[in-house]
């Protein structure tokens, strides 16, 4: 594969990428991040393979910069000059040497080393380490998170371009891309995106981080999609992606939302001072565990994932449920996944005014009983009683059953709209519907929530031009909303996420054809730039962070597009 205009690279934690202007912007999981950078010069061209990256600029300079394990290196040629920098580090308590020149910032997980050939001086600063690096015509840089790891990119680019040239094509060899380079280049992003750390207390089996750019420690729903695509690829990584998740479930049954790889971040972010806050995520995990088990049946990990999924189950009936109806309740607008979505607009400014009561112990907003919360745990509880079925334990199937029942019925009847012939959030206070329409509606059909006669009314909104029918398509909020914006995060941007419930969900009804139609425009616009977090639902262009991990998910839909084994 190659790539032109593509300016980043991963190893293990690490990450490099060539900055905007002369010089690479160096990332070391959520512990450290910097860049050294110099003059402007215009980029005459990018060009990414899986040896690493390279840039050739006006003047003669030229650029290359790869990652192979927890080891990094950049190397300039044709540049006389000073490269600076900040490299600010979570838990900073100095600067240390390291003899022959190397020297290490001091981070809470560690130290993180730098090396040059050419003069490089490293001093402690605010919340980090100030750098300067003196280049007189071309200088090599080598990043890594031990001293070992400096040795090994001090042998120079040759060295460490081959070692991840083998590593990353082992990866690809047994991924089933269909002779597709968009495809091949997905599992590029996903397998590339996996890590693992030694002796973290919380993420102590390897995960697939969303982005090594951007979101670099572990999330629910993420990792659920993750695991639901590497299923195609080794179920054993697919359940080992799942295994964090179970570990860091909480005494009374919640399944975190995020588990950080840095203690400091989480507490400035949500002020818990631990790995995990007091949020959970969209429950996909039992669509994940599902997918894992339908390729490989694992006794002891249908064992492990049935208690986990029992224990989520308990925590939502006791901890989201005040009214007792069945449906369950989000609390905070980035336990949602949605984050900044319209839908929850009127519940954060409500709470904030005092409008609106929260009932709950903690919230960051008035409770809304969202459809694609109470679809999945609708589709978790079948998953679990089949489950149970499968491990004998008839008791705990029969009673999932009829839970699962319940809470469709409660769908059914408190969010279905018949003029509008649409699916919309509730208030749990009051049952008021939240009347923005967003692709929410669809996990009705991924679950199997909906009726056949609700499946085809919103089957009409998916193809609807003025609604769901856009550029790319599936925006995040309809087109025809006051509130849609096709460069909004959750405003109206595409996902590729959302794109996939609707696809599964067109599937289970007997859609088949108007699902094909839906994966092949979504790909056809994709394709120009694959495995962006987001894109425009309006022009297709694409937003958001690179080498975002779930955007994967394309591959689920090519391969199930070839009737091949799907969930």
């Amino acid at each position: 594969m190659r790539i032109y205009g593509k300016a980043e690279v991963s190893g293990n934690l690490i990450a490099v990428a060539l900055a905007g202007r002369i010089g690479v912007r160096v990332i070391y999981g959520e512990y450290v991040e910097g860049e050294l950078s110099g003059g402007e010069a215009k980029a005459l061209w990018h060009l990414w393979d899986l040896g690493g990256v390279r840039r050739r600029s006006a003047g003669g300079v030229f650029e290359f910069a790869t990652a192979y394990g927890d080891s990094a290196l950049y190397s300039i040629k044709g540049f006389s000059g000073v490269l600076k920098g900040v490299f600010r580090a979570r838990g900073f308590s100095g600067v240390e040497e390291g003899g022959g020149g190397a020297f290490a910032v001091k981070h809470e997980g560690g130290r993180f080393w730098m090396w040059s050939d050419k003069p490089l001086r490293i001093s402690a600063g605010p919340g980090g380490a100030l750098a300067e690096l003196e280049v007189d015509g071309g200088a090599r840089v080598a990043f890594a998170g031990d001293l070992d790891g400096l040795r090994a990119a001090m042998r120079g680019e040759a060295a460490m371009e081959a070692e991840r040239r083998a590593w990353a094509s082992r990866l690809l060899e047994k991924a089933s891309d269909l002779g597709d380079p968009t495809l091949r280049y997905c599992w590029y992003v996903l397998l590339t995106n996996r890590c693992s750390l030694r002796g973290h207390p919380a993420l102590r089996a390897p995960f697939t981080m969303p982005s090594k750019y951007v979101f670099r420690h572990q999330w629910l729903w993420d990792s659920s999609f993750h695991a639901i695509v590497l299923s195609r690829y080794d179920p054993r990584l697919a359940a080992e992606e799942l295994e964090n998740l179970f570990s860091n479930q909480a005494p009374d049954g919640r399944i975190p939302h995020e588990i950080f790889m840095s203690r400091e971040a989480c507490k400035s972010f949500w002020g818990v001072d631990g790995y995990t806050p007091w949020t959970t995520q969209p429950p996909v995990l039992a669509v994940a565990v599902d997918a894992v088990l339908s390729k490989a049946w694992d006794e002891g990990f249908a064992k492990r994932a049935l208690s986990a999924l029992v224990k989520y189950d308990e925590w939502f009936r006791a901890a989201r449920d005040k009214d007792g109806d069945w449906l369950y309740s989000y609390l905070d607008p980035y336990e949602t996944g949605w984050d900044d979505s319209p839908r929850w607009d009127e519940a954060v400014e409500g709470y904030r005014a005092g409008r609106r009561r929260c009932g709950y112990e903690r919230c960051s907003m008035a409770p809304v009983e969202a459809v694609d919360l109470n679809s999945l745990i609708y589709l978790q509880r079948r998953i679990a009683a089949r489950l149970a079925e499968r491990l004998g334990d008839r008791e705990t199937a029969e009673e999932y059953n009829e839970m699962a029942e319940k809470t469709a019925e409660a769908i059914r009847g408190l969010m279905w709209d018949e003029e509008d012939g649409f699916f919309y959030d509730v208030y749990e206070d009051a049952h008021e519907k939240i009347r923005v329409k967003t692709p929410a509606a669809f996990v009705a059909l991924f679950a199997g929530v909906a009726t056949a006669e609700q499946a085809e009314a919103l089957v009409g909104h998916i193809f609807s031009p003025r609604e769901f029918w856009t550029a790319f398509p599936i925006p995040s909020v309809s087109a025809d909303e006051r509130v849609y914006d096709p460069a909004g995060y959750w405003r109206g941007r595409s996902w590729i996420n959302l794109i996939w419930f609707a696809y599964k969900g067109l599937r289970k009804y007997g859609y088949y054809a108007e699902a094909s139609r839906l994966f092949a425009r979504a790909l056809e616009v994709f394709a120009k730039a694959p495995c962006r977090e987001n894109y425009n639902s309006a022009t297709g262009e694409p937003m958001g962070a690179p080498d975002f991990g779930w955007s994967a998910l394309i591959i689920d839909m090519a391969l199930e597009e070839r009737g091949l084994p799907c969930l």
